[in-house]
């Protein structure tokens, strides 16, 4: 029995190799043809449409103070919201180059992202183009899952499954493009986590599962998409099964399309990472799904801590941003108060799953322009939220900005008040997970990630993924030079003040 998750000699080197500056990431494909944004050409049997009734209040977006309205809402207007705030077109920039935004923010709006939903019957595709859902297949394919994930699914509401269409991404950026698909899916992933329980979900994420039964249900081609996890949403308070044996019933796969694979067949490495991550045999499933740790915090846990942020959560994911305007990024040059930024690390300590995460997930701050913090390098605690000072630079602007591969003519470290970044162990993470720990890895990073884009956001600042800094440079700049751990996030925050003209497309 030939396990390719346990080659980890293609992991480690596709880890180690396609960093940023590591591997030639913009080399020149013969082909780059340009797929439609938010649509696929797979056939599909009819559309569904959703509701464009107005969202219901969801409370703040700090998880203290959050709102559940799920009991005031049907099914189907349950898991319009949570599809439509999590992959809907909510926002559009006047003038932009990249004008429609999400829920969750997208490397260049490429928007590599697909969710496929599989309620008891039937198998769909949401379009957040036309805000409805694509039927790819009348058949009811639970069991089919069941056989993948190893569970029963009796007493489920619903299952989605985050996949990636990875030739969105792979025309601009080749065999990287498996990089940011990734932490572009966590961010998606992360989304769904704190939406699910506002909504009266119990979000379980399954990262390990047999992929060519949900390839094959879904009709995706496995050289130019892939499936990344499994939501399974189970109404709060609902009993699980974990483990069951279960059979499925052989079933024609759906019709999956053929576009774009001579253009991904340029990309060779990135598909035997991605081949070469997939589960075959059951004895890969581990004995139960590990679940991120969940917390429940109450105010009591911060009494006396930093003060919280009531902004509305619709608010804050309608309004969330990069920091995208017409000179490039940058930010006013005010220094954030070191109050409002212990906030938000209380804020993000009180996430359910944030801690879990954190254990696997090294997470630092450059601080550079914080009234109250001295500039320098930290370590973020989330156990009890605390910076804890590795080093201090007279000005991480500039080293920030030595440590980049963009021009600083475009972003402009010097007036950026703060960075996080957030680093992994490989090594013990392969042996952990064999190579699928790359993608589980990234999207862990991803859905951390999209927690502070949250955060950042209720208090005014942008905040701008970054994957364009030099490894090695990175790297020593937190100490990490020694170690098995790299960075594969950053995400820079501040104030601008030129922002784009923008219209709410919500519903």
């Amino acid at each position: 029995m030939t396990m390719h998750n346990r080659d980890l000699a293609i992991g480690r080197s596709f880890w180690l190799q396609t960093g940023y500056l590591r591997y030639d990431t913009m080399r020149d494909l013969e082909r780059r043809t340009e797929p439609e944004l938010f649509l696929t050409a797979s056939p599909y049997l009819g559309r569904v449409s959703l509701s464009l009734a107005p969202v219901r209040p969801l409370g703040s977006v700090e998880p203290l103070q959050q709102v559940r309205s799920g009991a005031a809402l049907t099914p189907l207007e349950r898991l319009t919201t949570l599809l439509y705030l999590t992959l809907g077109l909510v926002r559009y920039e006047a003038g932009s180059v990249r004008p429609f935004h999400r829920g969750a923010p997208s490397p260049r709006c490429l928007y590599a992202t697909e969710l496929y939903v599989v309620p008891p019957q039937g198998v769909f595709r949401y379009d957040p183009l036309m805000h409805a859902l694509e039927q790819r297949s009348e058949e009811g394919m639970w069991d089919v899952l069941e056989q993948a994930l190893g569970i029963t699914l009796y007493g489920a509401e619903s299952v989605l499954i985050v996949a990636a269409d990875v030739w969105r991404i792979a025309r601009l950026y080749a065999d990287f493009a498996y990089n940011i698909a990734t932490l572009e899916a966590g961010h998606a992933l992360g989304q769904l986590q704190v939406l699910a329980s506002r909504l009266g979900y119990e979000a379980r994420i399954h990262e390990h599962f047999l992929d060519r039964p949900v390839l094959e249900s879904l009709g995706l081609n496995g050289k130019v998409q892939t499936p990344l996890a499994v939501v399974v949403l189970w109404p709060q308070g609902a009993v699980k099964q974990e483990r069951v044996s279960c059979e499925s019933v052989p079933r024609q796969p759906v019709a999956a399309d053929t576009r774009f694979e001579q253009e991904m067949n340029q990309c060779g490495d990135l598909q035997k990472m991605m081949e070469a991550s997939r589960l075959t045999f059951a004895e890969e499933l581990p004995e139960a799904e590990q679940a991120q740790e969940h917390l429940v915090r109450t105010t009591a846990d911060f009494a006396g801590s930093a003060a919280g942020c009531e902004a509305d959560l619709l608010d804050v994911i309608k309004t969330r941003n990069s920091g995208n305007d017409k000179i490039g990024l940058s930010a006013t040059g005010r220094p954030i108060p070191l109050e409002q930024l212990s906030g938000l690390l209380q804020a993000l300590a009180a996430f359910p799953d944030a801690q879990g995460l954190a254990r696997e997930i090294g997470l630092y701050l450059s601080a550079h322009r914080v009234a109250g913090l001295a500039s320098g390098i930290y370590r973020c605690e989330l156990s009890a939220p605390d910076f804890e000072a590795q080093s201090l630079h007279q000005d991480m602007g500039l080293l920030m900005e030595q440590a980049s591969v963009v021009d600083g003519k475009y972003i402009n470290f010097r007036s950026i008040p703060a960075a996080f970044y957030l680093t992994v162990d490989f090594e013990r993470t392969l042996h952990q997970h064999g190579n699928r720990g790359y993608q589980i890895m990234q999207m862990r990073a991803g859905r951390l990630t999209q927690y502070l884009c949250l955060l950042a956001a209720a208090r005014g600042w942008y905040a701008r993924p970054l994957k364009s800094y030099r490894d090695a440079e990175t790297e020593a700049l937190l100490g990490l030079s020694q170690t098995t751990r790299t960075v594969v996030y950053q995400l820079v925050i501040g104030e601008s003040d030129t922002p784009y003209l923008e219209f709410d497309m919500g519903l």
